[in-house]
């Protein structure tokens, strides 16, 4: 549920970058949300051949924001938010726009920004005021963050250079 807000928080920001997973949940969400306006239409009596009356404002609310969190997605896998377009391509363009909602994300920084969480993770349990300020100890940190991900380093090693790097960062 927090992807589908955050998306709709961001009703309109082409800019930054959107997991696979929010990608996912925010869809799923708002195709519940359709079909559920589809059931009120048809209870109230409301749906015919040409007029969807509740299901067309649920479409409406969530056309902008399913456009801006594919842009981010595209971003997500570094490509252009442009790549939309081709989703215009018949059969092909759908093929392709599944294969990029499917792809992994980015690890890391890459021409979009960060990770959504990457930066801000590691500053958490210690405090936004100890964020370091250099591109190299956010660099040293993420290195950090992606041993301990595969497993090079523990949480305790991962903990005790986190301090040393956010160490030097303020001093």
């Amino acid at each position: 549920m927090n992807a589908y807000l955050d998306a709709m928080r961001h009703y309109a920001t082409f800019s930054g970058r959107s997991t696979r997973s929010q990608f996912w949940l925010y869809t799923l969400i708002a195709f519940l949300l359709l079909c559920v306006a589809m059931m009120f239409d048809v209870a109230l009596g409301l749906a015919d051949e040409e007029t969807w009356v509740i299901t067309g404002v649920v479409y409406l609310a969530h056309l902008i924001p399913t456009l801006a969190v594919t842009v981010r997605r595209l971003h997500d896998i570094d490509r252009a938010g442009w790549w939309v377009l081709i989703s215009f391509v018949p059969l092909v363009g759908l093929i392709v726009m599944l294969v990029f909602f499917c792809t992994p994300s980015t690890p890391g920084a890459n021409r979009f920004g960060h990770a959504p969480g990457a930066v801000a993770a590691p500053y958490a349990a210690v405090g936004a005021s100890s964020a370091p300020s250099s591109p190299a100890h956010l660099d040293q940190l993420e290195k950090l963050a992606s041993l301990r991900a595969s497993g090079a380093i523990d949480d305790g090693e991962f903990e005790r250079m986190k301090a040393d790097v956010l160490k030097r960062a303020a001093g």
